[in-house]
Order: structure tokens, then sequence, then C-alpha cells
């Protein structure tokens, strides 16, 4: 049995495929959790609909914790799983966590030199989880004379509430920049304190021609 993906968020859907077996047209598959001897709580089951039963099932699990998945099947229909490829088990994780991400920056009119603008920035929250306490960080960057980036402008927002699923809007006061090559950045949970299940989306940035 194979299952993907094997960590998972809360009730998001589990994929078991059983594989690798021969003459099991019409045999019960059955998943169960909790034993390796497939003595415990059914979680799904289906019947093979093709002799090597390679069939796929879904299902979905709304506890987080580590689960023990077991695919039985009686091939030889004798009552008892004993024989070599009628169990087959795997760890299932199953997490509750948030997964913040910062979305876009924009801004409400085209930077020029000398001209007033505000940035719009959205943040979300596409976790099962929530959190009440969530730092963001707004920075401009620009290249000093020695080519190294330096900070000109930065602005923290300090525990922004993102319920999960939600989208957030944050607003930034006016400002004004000169002409040059800039690059902004927004980071989300910049200093890693909130685990999440995906920390590869917690910054953005991109580059701002001022002209």
């Amino acid at each position: 049995m194979e299952l993907s993906p094997q960590q998972v968020q809360l009730n998001e859907p589990i994929t078991a495929k059983v594989s690798g077996l021969s003459n099991c047209l019409g045999q019960k598959v059955i998943l169960r959790e909790g034993s390796d001897l497939c003595n415990g709580q059914i979680v799904k089951s289906y019947i093979c609909n093709r002799p090597d039963c390679n069939t796929k099932t879904i299902f979905y699990k709304g506890h987080p914790k580590t689960y023990s998945i077991t695919a039985c099947v009686d091939k030889d229909n004798d009552g008892y799983l004993i024989e070599q490829g009628e169990r087959s088990t795997f760890v299932l994780t199953v997490t509750s966590l948030p997964d913040f991400k910062v979305d876009s920056i924009k801004y409400s009119a085209t930077p020029k030199d000398g001209y007033s603008f505000f940035p719009l920035v959205s943040v979300s929250n596409a976790g099962v989880a929530g959190s009440i306490g969530v730092d963001v960080k707004y920075e401009v960057l620009k290249n000093d004379s020695t080519y190294r980036l330096k900070t000109v402008y930065e602005k923290v927002f300090p525990d922004v509430a993102l319920p999960a699923g939600k989208v957030v809007a944050l607003n930034l006061p006016q400002m004004t920049l000169s002409k040059g090559d800039y690059i902004v950045k927004v980071s989300i949970d910049y200093l890693g304190y909130i685990v999440e299940n995906n920390e590869q989306n917690n910054i953005l940035q991109q580059n701002l021609l001022v002209r």
C-alpha cells in the first residue's frame, strides 16, 4: 500500500493505493488504523475491480495525530491475514497548522520620482488553524554606493490576526521615493516563531523601478 501524502493537514484528502497483488478481482480491501494485525478500527473499505487490485481510494482524518494505517486483504479467502502480502502498514501524520502566505505587493499608483503613493499588501492563511499573533515586515531596499543592499524604509505589523482561510489587507502609510532601482520585500512570521504547514511562501519580493 502507498499513502499520498504521508503528511497531510486536517480534513484534507488522503489517497491510498494498493498494488502488487494478483488474482484479487472481487476481493475486499479494508483499511484499518491502530494495529498492523488488521484488527483495528475500519477507516475505509472497497472491492478490487481488477485482478491486480491496482486501485485507489480516498479517505479523510479529522483529528491531528500520527496514525498507523494498515491495508488488509484476504487473498486466499481462508479467514486469516497471515500470508505474505495480505497486510501492509504505513504511518500517516495529520497536522492542524496555519500556512501563511504573502499574496501580493501592489501600489495605489505607479511609483514615480517625487510622487506619493500607497503600498498595498495582501497576506493570507491557507492552513486549517488560525493565529492572532503573526508579525509581518515590509521593507524597501536599495543598493548604496558600494552596491550593498541598504534598507531605506521598514515597517513592522506586530500581532496580525490571520484566521484560517482568510485574506488580510495591510494598510501602509503614504510614501515617496526618489529615482532609482529598489527591492520591495514583505516577510510574514519573519522570525520563524510559528510552526506552519509550508514555510516556503513566507517571503515575497519584487523589483521596483522608480523613474
